[in-house]
């Protein structure tokens, strides 16, 4: 073999090596960056860091991300995996897992979602990133490490400005919160809750305005009185608890008022919502036209996953496989369903 031909075998391998290490993306880069922020959703691995049982970092989690359990709650990718790898860059990394050096090297994006957490400090199980925590990395990203990357001003604001941020966050200030008997907040009624919680969520994603974000993408909150964790269950029955639903839908229905009057307070910022409560509905009527033949189950049962794991909603008890993550997320990126009023393909493009 010729050097040319040894040289080109070489530089073909390199260059593979590269696409995988970051994140085996192979598209087009629609734009800078993809910034995450909220819970076990999309939580990469950052609580394997932190003092908590909330971890995901032992099989059979990861079972289907190349047989690795890094700490995200599912048996392959997340939301934030998938999105990014639509945008056509690499999955963004846990920010506890990166050095000094690589959070300043670092221009695609971060994932600075922890499990167990929720739009409150009161929010928690264990040590977690609190949504201010969060958003605290995250300004230490925008102030301190991305200046040693791009030094323009002007670059800086545009690069901020036109990548995507990403907040899914919400259950666990149900769960884990207003449905805890000892919840600091339970006095309040359902309504009042959600206001007070969307209130909490607004004031935070002006924060990250603030900072130079202007395209967000937020979930709403499912239908957690459907998760395996939460079914009624008898003898010859099955059914979501419609008394847990009924308390955490005026978050959901009140959600996209919200963030339409935000962005009437927030100079060029455009916000799309994931409406989750209703396309998990729609997907539990229907089940089978989605490829699911268990909507009720966790896919692991006695410390073992399923082997028809596409075929299963939930891998957990409260957590979805990757087959609907996927759903889910090439839906909100292409479809006209699920992400309103725009999906993250037409976000990409707006201005």
């Amino acid at each position: 073999m010729s050097s040319f031909k040894i040289l080109w075998v070489i530089l073909i391998i390199l260059t593979h090596q590269a696409l995988f290490a970051n994140g085996m993306h192979y598209g087009k880069k629609l734009v800078p960056a993809l910034y995450a922020f909220g819970d076990s959703s999309i939580d990469p691995g950052n609580n394997n860091n932190l003092n908590t049982p909330a971890k995901a970092n032992a099989y059979p989690y990861g079972i289907d991300f190349n047989n690795c359990s890094t700490g995200r709650y599912s048996n392959g990718k997340t939301f934030a995996d998938l999105i990014a790898i639509s945008l056509g860059l690499p999955m963004p990394p846990p920010y506890l897992s990166l050095s000094e050096t690589e959070r300043y090297q670092l221009a695609t994006g971060i994932n600075y979602a922890s499990g167990s957490c929720g739009i409150l400090n009161s929010t928690k199980s264990g040590e977690c990133l609190s949504l201010d925590k969060q958003i605290e990395y995250f300004t230490s990203t925008v102030k301190n490490d991305l200046p040693r990357t791009i030094h323009s001003k002007t670059k800086l604001r545009h690069y901020l400005a036109t990548s995507i941020y990403l907040i899914s966050i919400g259950p666990n200030d149900y769960m884990l919160n207003y449905l805890n008997p000892m919840g600091p907040n339970n006095i309040l009624n359902p309504q009042e809750y959600a206001n007070y919680l969307l209130e909490q969520l607004a004031s935070r994603m002006k924060r990250i305005y603030d900072l130079g974000a202007r395209k967000f993408v937020i979930n709403s909150i499912g239908p957690i009185g459907c998760i395996p964790a939460n079914v009624i269950r008898t003898q010859h029955s099955q059914d979501c608890n419609e008394d847990i639903n009924e308390k955490i839908k005026p978050y959901s229905d009140k959600l996209p008022g919200k963030l339409k009057h935000l962005q009437t307070q927030l100079s060029g910022s455009l916000f799309s919502y994931l409406d989750s409560y209703n396309f998990f509905m729609k997907i539990r009527k229907s089940p089978e036209k989605f490829g699911f033949s268990n909507i009720w189950d966790s896919c692991i049962e006695g410390g073992k996953a399923c082997e028809n794991r596409k075929e299963y909603y939930f891998f957990d008890a409260a957590h979805n496989t990757e087959a609907a993550t996927k759903i889910f997320a090439d839906e909100c990126f292409n479809g006209l369903k699920l992400c309103f009023p725009h999906n993250i393909k037409k976000l990409v493009h707006a201005h």
